[in-house]
C-alpha cells in the first residue's frame, strides 16, 4: 500500500463506545493534526447518539466493514479484550497504525502475533498505558532518573475501589473472564507497566492470588432477564521479582469500601508516593515524608482532573502517537513490545493463581 505522503490531518477511526466515547474522542479531538471520521459500537443507536455528539459523520457496527469503507490512517481500538488480537490485525492489513487498551490480548501468543505483525508491516504501535501521563506519575519518574531514591527496593501498588461493591451493579462484560475481564488485566496491567516504566527491570517471577468475592458472585443481566455468574477476579495480591533482586507488591480490589490509590517506589536514599493518582509525595533519608510540588510544564492538555482525570494523559499520549507517525523526534511511547512484556506477566499470574505456584518467566 502506498504510504500518504501528504500533511492532511491524521483520519481517525475508533471502536468502541465508553471509554472511547469519554475519553478517546475527546482527546484525539483536542488534536489539530486529527480528524475524527468514524466510530464503531455495539449499539447502533448509542453509536449514532456519540457520533452526533462529537461531530463525527461515519458510524458502524461492523467493524471490518468500516476499515474497507474508511481506510483510516490511525484506528483505536477500545473494546473488550477478546476483540483486541483480531481487529488489531485487521487494522494493520489496511494500513492503520493502531492505538490498542490494555490488558493488550488474551494471552502472550496472541500478544506476540499483534507485535510482530505491526512491525513487520512498519506501522506505528501504541498500548494505551496513558496513566504515565498523569502529572504526578511522570513527575515521579523524572525524580527517579534523577536519583532521589537511590536504588531502588521496593515497588508498591495499591487499588482499593468500590467501583464493584454496589451489589445491584449488573453484569457486564467486565466481569467475565472469557472476554478477558477481572482486576488484574484492567487496573494490575497499569501497575505492572509502572513497575516496568519506572525502574527499567524487567519482571523475572510471578506469585499471584486471585480472587472473585462470594458476595458479589451472581450479578442481575441488565435487561432484568435473570442472573450469570461472575467469572473474573474482583480482587487479588500479587508478588514480583524483577532484575536485581528489586521486589514488587501489588494489592488490588474492586469491592473496597475504604477507597485509596498509591503508587510508591521505595530507595537505599529515598523513596516517592503517589496518592490517588493526583499528589506526589516525597521522603529522603532524615526528612519526613512531605508533599512535592509538580511543576506546572508536567500537566498535560487539556487538564480537568476535577472533570476527567484520564482526557489530559489520554491527550499527550494520542499526541505522541500523531508525532511518531509524523516522523517528528519524540519521547518514548508505551508500544506493543511493553504490551507484550506485560502480558507475559499477567499470563504468569494467572497461572501462579491457578497452579498456586511462583512462575517464572
Amino acid at each position: 500500500m502506498t504510504e500518504k505522503t501528504h500533511q492532511e490531518p491524521l483520519r481517525v477511526a475508533v471502536i468502541g463506545t465508553g471509554f472511547g466515547s469519554r475519553v478517546q474522542l475527546p482527546g484525539f479531538m483536542s488534536h489539530a493534526d486529527v480528524n475524527v471520521v468514524a466510530l464503531c459500537g455495539r449499539s447502533e443507536e448509542k453509536t449514532r447518539a456519540v457520533a452526533d455528539e462529537y461531530g463525527v459523520r461515519a458510524v458502524y457496527t461492523d467493524y471490518e466493514q468500516m476499515l474497507v469503507d474508511v481506510l483510516p490512517d490511525l484506528i483505536s481500538i477500545v473494546t473488550p479484550p477478546a476483540w483486541h488480537a483480531p481487529m488489531t490485525l485487521a487494522a494493520l492489513q489496511v494500513g492503520a497504525h493502531v492505538l490498542c487498551e490494555k490488558p493488550f490480548a488474551m494471552n502472550t501468543e496472541e500478544a506476540d502475533d499483534m507485535l510482530k505483525e505491526a512491525v513487520r508491516l512498519n506501522r506505528v504501535h501504541v498500548v494505551d498505558f496513558e496513566f504515565r501521563y498523569l502529572p504526578a506519575r511522570y513527575y515521579q519518574r523524572v525524580l527517579v532518573d534523577q536519583g532521589y531514591i537511590g536504588e531502588p527496593v521496593l515497588l508498591e501498588g495499591t487499588y482499593m475501589s468500590a467501583m464493584r461493591w454496589d451489589p445491584q451493579r449488573t453484569w457486564n462484560w467486565w466481569m467475565d473472564a472469557e472476554q478477558g475481564g477481572g482486576l488484574l488485566g484492567a487496573i494490575g496491567s497499569h501497575f505492572i507497566d509502572a513497575f516496568r516504566w519506572l525502574s527499567g527491570r524487567e519482571v523475572r517471577a510471578v506469585t499471584a492470588s486471585l480472587h472473585t468475592s462470594q458476595a458479589f458472585a451472581v450479578r442481575s443481566l441488565p435487561d432484568g432477564s435473570g442472573e450469570r455468574e461472575v467469572t473474573s477476579d474482583d480482587s487479588g495480591v500479587i508478588a514480583l521479582d524483577l532484575d536485581g533482586g528489586l521486589r514488587g507488591v501489588i494489592n488490588l480490589c474492586a469491592v473496597a469500601g475504604g477507597e485509596t490509590q498509591r503508587l510508591a517506589v521505595h530507595g537505599t536514599e529515598g523513596a516517592l508516593v503517589v496518592e490517588n493518582d493526583m499528589t506526589l509525595w516525597g521522603r529522603r533519608r532524615g526528612q519526613p515524608l512531605q508533599p512535592i510540588e509538580i511543576p506546572p510544564e508536567y500537566e498535560p492538555l487539556p487538564w480537568v482532573p476535577e472533570e476527567n482525570i484520564l482526557l489530559g494523559p489520554f491527550a499527550k499520549l494520542a499526541g505522541l502517537m500523531v508525532d511518531a507517525i509524523r516522523g517528528r523526534a519524540i519521547a518514548p511511547i508505551p508500544t506493543f513490545e511493553d504490551g507484550v512484556a506485560v502480558q507475559r506477566v499477567l499470563d504468569a499470574a494467572y497461572r501462579s493463581h491457578g497452579e498456586g505456584c511462583r512462575v517464572t518467566l
